[in-house]
């Protein structure tokens, strides 16, 4: 496995409070929206995250009668965007497409220009997105019991692909070794292509991969699949059972997509936000086309989607600090 000698700094995790109830002078605000609505992203158009912040934005410009464009800002893991949404007016006319990689950059980074929890005010949970532990064909398990069998006949020896530190994939392998008290290599790619190619020639013996990416290719039967990192099975490879269900209850690994806003935002411009973007996400023909990119439904309001934020931050910094990831 991978060893980073790096020293680990991590923010205090703080309390999310509820908003304190004022009164209703306090409450008043200017007519929403007053403008354009920017909904930035941090990742390149034409991706799956891409598809989810234009349906979203679609929806919006129809409700509220004005424009909401996608501005992406791709970059350093989506810090880019994250930091510019977090210094923006807490007004409703900038607001994020939040995803786990906010979460999961804290244990990467030293000093980050924001805090992944109290720089964002939640909004609307939407979707996740678990992955698929897949090997080569030609490795010979055929059950996840199979594969950890043979990770702790040769430790160190069984190699997984990743497309960067940290990721889903990345913090997945680690979660997995660190349960199942085994070692892995984790082998690092620049895209989740290349490194599922690497699993299709043989060059490493599996990943965790993607269900858009995992799915045609087990179909196929270039790939073989050994079990998925949510709660549940996945529907689109129902007959694949969930880690957790396979002697490992808790297991579970995958990015969420959400609405955010920045810091301070009145809890009544909270509450309407959050009711006009309930109100564009149960659009049934908006719920197809994410079904569709691969996206799993996960809805959840502000003060569910606080605590979400809170687990996955404190969760994915003791996996990597156990794994011995320094951030920089």
């Amino acid at each position: 496995m991978q060893s980073l000698t790096r020293r680990l700094v991590l923010p205090a995790i703080p309390a999310l409070l509820a908003p304190t109830l004022l009164g209703p002078a306090a409450l008043a605000q200017p007519a929403f929206p007053a403008r354009p609505v920017r909904l930035v992203s941090g990742f390149a158009p034409g991706g799956a995250t891409d598809v989810l912040a234009r349906s979203m934005a679609d929806r919006l410009t129809g409700l509220w009668r004005q424009s909401v464009v996608v501005e992406n800002r791709p970059g350093a893991g989506g810090n880019i965007a994250a930091e510019y949404v977090a210094r923006a007016a807490p007004d409703g006319h900038v607001l994020l497409l939040g995803t786990s990689a906010q979460v999961q950059a804290a244990g990467l980074f030293a000093r980050l220009p924001y805090h992944p929890l109290r720089d964002f005010t939640p909004l609307l949970l939407m979707a996740g997105y678990p992955v698929a532990l897949v090997v080569h064909p030609g490795l010979p398990v055929r059950t996840l019991a199979d594969f950890v069998a043979l990770a702790r006949a040769r430790p160190g020896e069984v190699t997984l692909a990743s497309s960067g530190i940290g990721n889903t994939p990345h913090l997945a392998a680690l979660l997995l070794a660190q349960m199942a008290g085994v070692e892995f290599t984790v082998v690092q790619y620049t895209g989740a292509a290349l490194g599922q190619a690497a699993v299709l020639n043989g060059e490493v013996n599996g990943a965790f991969q993607s269900m858009l990416l995992a799915k045609p290719a087990v179909e196929s039967g270039r790939e073989r699949a050994l079990g998925t990192t949510g709660a549940a099975r996945w529907p689109e490879m129902a007959d694949v059972p969930t880690i957790a269900e396979q002697g490992y209850p808790g297991f579970e690994a995958g990015s969420w997509f959400g609405i955010q806003g920045p810091p301070g935002m009145a809890p009544g411009l909270v509450a309407r936000l959050h009711g006009d973007l309930a109100t564009a996400f149960a659009d049934p023909a908006l719920r197809t086309r994410l079904a569709s990119a691969g996206f799993g439904l996960r809805e959840a309001g502000p003060a569910a989607f606080a605590v979400v934020m809170e687990e996955e931050f404190t969760r994915w910094a003791r996996v990597l600090r156990e794994a011995g990831i320094r951030p920089d």
